[in-house]
């Protein structure tokens, strides 16, 4: 039997699986009958309503007024800019862009490590993050019609801060995460999450035409609620409390492989070369980062 660190990689090699599908998806969802932040809402709020159903299978636990504080600053920067976020930039930019710009995940991560945990940056380390930014500038650059879907830098831009976010997300919050049971943390970071995207987007949610979402659409929504938000992030916080930061980042890398099969076999996009050629130069940097002498001191 495995451990319970390779129970860790087995779940996130299922999540990001399906984070692969979360681009394709979402343009679909878009395109069809929702906006990005009609599509960030129900997400995030149907997670929220998912994680408090299935809190009574937790033990119960008081959490302290400051540990409280810290998820609230956990579901803002987890949820809300990363996974808000990133639907708000899928629905300016195509969902190939979107896909290899989550690649970018573990340069950020590796440079808050190095930032917040002062870990030491090595010449390898800053070689790869040159090649991966230089990556992620060429897909910004080739903001041209796909498919009839035009990738805005708009869009790319928001998408990089999401993983930002999302970095300083996995870099800060293990310790914190370590002292509750994951369907805690998960409830209690959902809330709050909701609690800060709902008086911002009441205005679309007011506006959405339930007529006009189709039997598919509603099945692409529940996907990613139950499964592209409810379970990946279960498994991630899971992986969060045995796993280094980078190494959970690590495995963005099958993103791009899946959302691009997707999306190109559903239509929303074509393969360009602009994409290839990001995608070796992000791939390099994260390759050089993850085997820097600073990665495996984080790994210690």
């Amino acid at each position: 039997m495995i451990g319970e660190r390779g129970r860790a990689h087995v779940g996130l090699l299922f999540a990001m699986v399906a984070f692969g599908l979360m681009s394709p998806l979402s343009k679909d969802i878009i395109n069809q009958s929702l906006t990005g932040l009609q599509l960030a809402t129900l997400r995030i709020s149907g997670a929220a309503v998912l994680l408090w159903c299935a809190a009574p299978f937790a033990p119960r636990q008081r959490v302290p007024r400051r540990d409280m504080m810290l998820m609230a600053v956990a579901g803002l920067l987890g949820v809300v800019i990363a996974q808000g976020g990133f639907i708000v930039g899928v629905e300016l930019t195509s969902p190939i862009n979107s896909a290899i710009e989550v690649t970018s995940q573990p340069i950020f991560a590796m440079l808050m490590a190095a930032l917040i945990m002062h870990e030491h940056i090595t010449v390898k380390t800053s070689a790869g993050i040159l090649l991966g930014f230089a990556g992620a500038c060429l897909l910004i650059m080739s903001n041209a019609p796909q498919a009839g879907h035009a990738a805005d830098y708009r869009g790319d831009l928001i998408i990089l801060g999401s993983q930002l976010g999302f970095a300083v997300y996995l870099t800060v919050f293990p310790s914190v995460i370590r002292r509750y049971h994951v369907l805690v943390f998960n409830k209690w970071m959902f809330t709050f999450a909701a609690i800060a995207i709902l008086p911002v987007t009441i205005h679309e949610m007011l506006s959405l035409d339930i007529q006009t979402i189709t039997s598919q659409v509603f099945l692409e929504i529940a996907f990613i609620i139950v499964v592209c938000t409810f379970v990946n992030f279960i498994i991630v916080t899971n992986a969060q409390r045995v796993l280094a930061p980078t190494t959970v980042s690590t495995y963005n890398y099958l993103q791009p492989l899946i959302a691009s099969i997707a999306s190109i076999g559903m239509g929303l996009a074509t393969l360009r070369w602009q994409h290839l050629a990001s995608t070796l130069l992000i791939f390099t940097g994260v390759w050089l980062v993850i085997n820097s002498n600073s990665h495996h001191r984080i790994r210690k």
